[in-house]
């Protein structure tokens, strides 16, 4: 008797624990939470990325062609400090420019002693640049490619979502004009429509930390089969 009272007072807890900590649909929305971010440097050319008018990153790697000269061709990492290596003409800087730009200045340096009036063209093969990074308490968390505009929820849809124990407010850090920014914003509050969905860019990490209130719905869930199973054992 007194083992099966235990159960019943124990379950009644975890019933009201359970109550007071889940989340609730338009408690506690915050829209003040909501900010503004300046562009990224990665992609204030244009946020409808385009050939022309991207900005080259470094770890951005470049397919480069010379026309008529097969054996010049080649893929290039741009390395942390910006540049690439370069047959007959070595290190050029790549970081911070355009694909136009960059193609400029290596027909400008190949012509000035090597080739006669060659033919270079540049081509971002893949682009640090146009990726998102989505970590914390999603439910797949990972680097993703960004296509066009898009926005936060985009971005964590990317992560199939916010987790179990996820938090609905949500950090978004960038870097602008070389100074690491952040600002917070509430999902619930963008899903409601109290707040707008901002536009991620290219280099932007976006962080779901975890809800100590959901943590703990999660706990007493997975506390729950233990304490039924009290009162089925032998005494």
């Amino acid at each position: 008797m007194i083992v099966r009272n235990f159960r019943f007072w124990a379950l009644a807890a975890i019933c009201v624990t359970l109550c007071a900590c889940a989340p609730q649909a338009g408690v506690g929305v915050d829209p003040s939470y909501t900010a503004s971010l300046p562009e990224p440097d990665t992609a204030k050319a244009s946020t409808d990325f385009t050939q022309s008018d991207y900005r080259i990153s470094a770890q951005d790697v470049l397919e480069i062609n010379i026309f008529g000269f097969t054996n010049l061709s080649r893929v290039a990492q741009v390395d942390g400090n910006g540049r690439i290596s370069f047959p007959l003409i070595g290190g050029v800087v790549a970081a911070g420019r355009t694909v136009s730009e960059l193609e400029a200045e290596l027909t400008r340096k190949l012509a000035a002693k090597y080739l006669q009036s060659p033919q270079v063209s540049v081509f971002v093969k893949d682009s640090v640049g146009l990726r998102v990074t989505v970590e914390g308490a999603v439910k797949k968390p990972g680097v993703y490619a960004l296509k066009g505009k898009n926005t936060l929820l985009q971005a964590l849809a990317l992560a199939e979502g916010i987790n179990e124990i996820g938090d609905s407010v949500v950090t978004l850090i960038r870097v602008s004009d070389q100074k690491r920014v952040s600002a917070k914003f509430d999902v619930a509050a963008i899903r409601s429509g109290q707040a707008d969905d901002p536009l991620v860019f290219g280099g932007d990490t976006i962080v779901v930390d975890e809800s100590l209130a959901r943590t703990s719905v999660q706990v007493l869930k997975s506390a729950v089969p233990a304490i039924v199973n009290i009162g089925a054992r032998p005494w």
